[in-house]
Order: C-alpha cells, then sequence, then structure tokens
C-alpha cells in the first residue's frame, strides 16, 4: 500500500512538472522588447582614412538594424558596419545604431575622434 501511495505522488509530480513548465521557444514574430546591451567600436581614435569596426549586441526578436553618422562614411549592415572619415571630418563624430522590431525600438550613440594627418 505505501509503494502505491509513494508510485501516485511521483507520477502527481511529474505530471505537475511538465504540466506547468513554461514554454521557452520564442517566437520570431518580432514583437516584444528590444534592448541594446553594447554599442562598441574597435577604435574610438582614429586618423583620417583609417577605419574601425563598430559592433552592437541587442536582444529581442525579429531585429533590424539602422545605422547613421553625422560625418564620415558606414559601410556594412546588420550587426556590425565599417566606419571611416576623411579630412573634412576631424574631430568628434557620432555613429547612431537604432534596433527595431514591429513594435519596439532602442537607439544608442557612439562617438568616434578622427585626427588630421
Amino acid at each position: 500500500m505505501k509503494k502505491r501511495i509513494l508510485h501516485i505522488f511521483i507520477l502527481a509530480g511529474l505530471i505537475l512538472l511538465f504540466a506547468c513548465k513554461k514554454d521557452n521557444d520564442s517566437s520570431s514574430d518580432g514583437t516584444g522588447e528590444v534592448e541594446i546591451i553594447s554599442l562598441s567600436a574597435a577604435d574610438t581614435v582614429l586618423n583620417v582614412w583609417v577605419n574601425t569596426k563598430i559592433t552592437v549586441v541587442a536582444k529581442g526578436d525579429g531585429l533590424e538594424y539602422s545605422w547613421e553618422a553625422d560625418h564620415g562614411e558606414l559601410n556594412g549592415s546588420g550587426v556590425q558596419v565599417e566606419y571611416m572619415a576623411g579630412t573634412c571630418c576631424t574631430g568628434i563624430n557620432t555613429i547612431t545604431c537604432t534596433v527595431s522590431n514591429n513594435t519596439n525600438s532602442d537607439s544608442k550613440k557612439i562617438k568616434i575622434r578622427i585626427l588630421p594627418f
């Protein structure tokens, strides 16, 4: 009798464990929170015509990446781009990355100092 009760409790515990398990499968439908974890450049002080890689790390579903520079040139797309500025862009330049999905977005900026020759 005691073994039977023990088996019933074990079975009930297993049923509760699997019945209440949270489904961790994330959908990629492009909804939900978006958060930029980090925005970093390989180098933040450059001479003119020298490039650096800028990388964003973000979390969320269905993410799209948009990059903008107030001076200089961005090449690439997605989570990593290359930035370079010419002689007309010496000083501090700001690069903005916006990460978004269908419902939310997050933006961060990084500053790159461009030195003359």
